[in-house]
Order: structure tokens, then sequence, then C-alpha cells
């Protein structure tokens, strides 16, 4: 019998939840800009309804544990260790830039992704994934934040020819430096969490959390 898992994202202007429910998929995306708390709860009710699944139903959580927005990944985290404590179920957290790269390659099959999450005025998150042979991403160690200025001298430090990939935002195009191939705009949509989620499963790993963390990247904030 097939696992019924639920994921949600909300890490920065966007809230996606997503149901993995008889081997098939089904989301919901809405934009939420600062009304992540007022949308999310139904936006749940909603997936449940679309996919006639009761919450007792779901086998496993997942959400996207940021970098972003502070306040609407709290927010999300709180949902899902929520339903992960009443339900007794196993819950992940996954990385809102490792979910990012897995969507360059649900939709473009890129395989080497550098993210740029533009959620500051100064700042950007930056990370660097790659994709091997057995569909495992890489690059969590590379996870930082960076000042815009230096972005493009960090890119040229660069060997490999990548894909960026970002949020929609208002930040420079780096489509001239030869190190990279093409720039692709979205936000981070919840149903890219579920193949984590598979995989662990698939594995039979058991580190699922009840208390998975969230990475903020900022010193100040990180638990």
């Amino acid at each position: 019998m097939s696992n019924t898992i639920l994921t949600l994202d909300s890490s920065i202007d966007s809230c996606s939840f997503a149901i993995y429910k008889n081997h098939d998929i089904q989301v919901i995306q809405e934009y939420c800009k600062k009304k992540h708390t007022t949308k999310m709860l139904p936006m749940l009710q909603k997936i449940l309804l679309q996919t006639n699944t009761k919450l007792h139903d779901l086998n496993y959580i997942a959400f996207a544990k940021g970098p972003g927005n502070f306040t609407s990944i709290r927010f999300a985290a709180s949902i899902a260790q929520s339903l992960s404590l009443s339900l007794n179920i196993p819950i992940m957290s996954v990385s809102t830039l490792s979910i990012m790269a897995q969507q360059a390659w649900r939709k473009y099959q890129k395989k080497e992704i550098i993210i740029l999450l533009n959620t500051q005025k100064k700042n950007v998150y930056w990370g660097q994934y790659i994709r091997n042979t057995e569909s495992i991403w890489t690059g969590s160690k590379t996870e930082t934040v960076i000042e815009k200025t230096k972005i493009q001298n960090k890119i040229q430090s660069l060997k490999k020819i990548w894909t960026v990939v970002s949020n929609p935002s208002k930040i420079c195009c780096y489509a001239r430096i030869p190190q990279i191939k093409n720039i692709k705009y979205f936000f981070p949509n919840a149903q890219d969490i579920i193949p984590f989620v598979l995989l662990k499963i698939q594995k039979k790993e058991h580190n699922f959390s009840i208390n998975s963390n969230i990475n903020y990247l900022d010193k100040k904030f990180n638990i």
C-alpha cells in the first residue's frame, strides 16, 4: 500500500501544499505575501478535500525549513510539528534551496544548480546543488548568505557551467557570465519536497524527527 505524504512550503512570498497519495501528486499554490497566517490553514483544508484525504490517512509530513522569511517558516513548521505530534507520524524538514534545485530538475532536467533566494535588500541566500546518478542532491554545506555585490565574482570563480534559479524578484542579470547557462525564476513548491521524503523511505532511513530543525542561515535566528 502506498504511503500518503503531506508537504508544505511557506518560505517566501508563496504558500503551497502537496499530497502524495496512490502514487499521484496533487498540489495547490497561492501568492501569500504577508498573509501566510491567514491563508495556510484554509489551503490545508482545501488540499485535504481536493484529494479526499483525512488527517488520519497521513503517514508522513514534511515542510520546507528555510532559509527564507522568519515568520512564515515558523508558521509552517508549527503546522507540521503539530500534525506530526497529534497524529504520531514522522516529520521531515527539507532545505528550501534544495527543493528549488529539485524544481529545476523537474521542469528543465538541470543537474548543476546555483540557487539565489532574494529576500533581503543587500544580501541573498546562496546554495550550489548537484544531482548525482542516484538522484541525490548534494550541496547543503554550500548554503550561506552573501552580499549581492559579491555574487558575480563568486560565480566567476566556479569551474562548472551552472543553471541559476531564483525567486521572482528584482535581481541582477548574470546571463553574460560564461559559467551561467540558464537563469530560471520561480517560487519554491511543496511538491518538490516529496522526492526527498520518498528517497528517505526507499532507503529505509529512520532519522525522521518530531523536532525537525529550521534553517534561517542567519546565525541570530538559527535553532
